[in-house]
């Protein structure tokens, strides 16, 4: 939601390639809504697949490839017995987002570079391949150009999935932070509002949460403030308490 200009570019580029078979890059800091705007993508596309995520952050090395490309029966200690299609085959006529892709494990940016290339998919311990039909969406907070000189990330992969690429704007430089602030309040409390002063000084932080900070603030501030005092809109003085101004530099001694 919202009328920035930067974030009006974002969403249209991802409309745009969305029914096309190209990778996706998503850049933006860490709660600019880069798996919001995957999904928008994904209900743009037209594909009748599931939209699937995963954050490679999230999913320790050794596991993870059993669960991207799936595994047979017994295939590895603690395996399933019956196996598992994968995330790849459940993602087939549909998106899989990448979250986090700068912690995908050296190893598995291999498999993916080749399964990129020709969309199959082995499962662990199996020797039959499948085709699917995914298009791939890869969102990260890190500077991949970086990690790529840090030989922490394959740059044929990173040209891969650099195919388009689509930046979200920090929070801090919206001109619509005004409505990005009703926007979450809405969510949290749908009766609730919040008066010009408040937004105001909301409007002077730096955010570097971007929206996961803003709806924590905002959390906070509803929460702390009295039972009896619920109806009235958030004051100044609710978002004060919660997000004080940083103190002025003292000043230097004569």
């Amino acid at each position: 939601i919202g009328t920035s200009r930067p974030l009006a570019d974002a969403i249209d580029l991802a409309k745009k390639v969305a029914p096309t078979d190209a990778t996706v890059l998503l850049l933006g800091e860490t709660g600019t809504g880069k798996e919001l705007l995957a999904r928008h993508a994904h209900r743009s596309s037209g594909r009748r697949g599931d939209f699937v995520a995963i954050n490679c952050a999230a999913m320790p090395g050794e596991l993870f490839e059993a669960e991207l490309f799936g595994h047979v029966g017994g295939a590895f200690t603690g395996a399933r017995r019956e196996g598992s299609p994968g995330l790849l085959v459940a993602a087939d006529g549909g998106t899989l987002l990448l979250d986090e892709v700068r912690e995908l494990p050296l190893q598995l940016q291999a498999a993916l570079l080749r399964f990129l290339d020709d969309q199959t998919v082995r499962p662990v311990g199996g020797h039959s391949t499948r085709r699917v039909d995914v298009q791939l969406l890869a969102a990260t907070h890190a500077d991949l150009d970086a990690a790529v000189q840090a030989r922490h990330f394959r740059e044929d992969l990173l040209y891969r999935l650099n195919t388009v690429s689509v930046t979200l704007p920090p929070l801090r430089s919206r001109r619509d932070l005004p409505q990005a602030v009703r926007w979450v309040l809405q969510g949290l409390a749908p009766q609730q509002r919040i008066d010009g002063e408040a937004v105001t000084r909301l409007a002077r932080h730096g955010w570097p949460g971007n929206f996961r900070e803003l709806r924590a603030v905002l959390t906070r501030a509803l929460l702390q403030r009295p039972a009896a005092e619920a109806a009235r809109p958030l004051s100044l003085a609710d978002i004060q308490a919660v997000l004080p101004e940083a103190a002025a530099p003292a000043a230097a001694a004569p």
